[in-house]
């Protein structure tokens, strides 16, 4: 299939891949943000144990995962800990080792 859409070009299927650069920063980004949560969890697990005026009860308690990884997705995107680096570095190492990615094929559900 190719032809366009207006004036934007429909490459082939196979002609689809994603920038490894691209994929490997968010991947990176995403990791440590996780990675930030999970120090997080800890801190938050006393949370809501006391009689305090604003806090606690089972509101807080089923919305505080929410409240962590927006704390850590913040916190990640003002410099986090500054394992992202690191972890795109890795990444496109094992990229390297492991060659390009095969592109991608959306099946159409007919059969040739």
């Amino acid at each position: 299939m190719s032809g366009t859409i207006g004036s934007v070009p429909i490459l082939p299927p196979a002609t689809r891949t994603i920038p490894a650069a691209r994929t490997t920063d968010a991947t990176a980004q995403k990791f440590e943000a996780m990675a930030i949560a999970q120090f997080l969890k800890p801190i938050f697990e006393t949370m809501g144990k006391a009689d305090a005026p604003f806090g606690g009860g089972t509101a807080a308690r089923q919305f505080q995962p929410f409240l962590i990884d927006a704390i850590a997705k913040s916190m990640e995107a003002r410099g986090g800990l500054g394992l992202t680096p690191m972890i795109e570095t890795t990444l496109a190492g094992e990229q390297a080792k492991q060659g390009p990615a095969p592109a991608f094929r959306m099946s159409t559900g007919v059969k040739k």
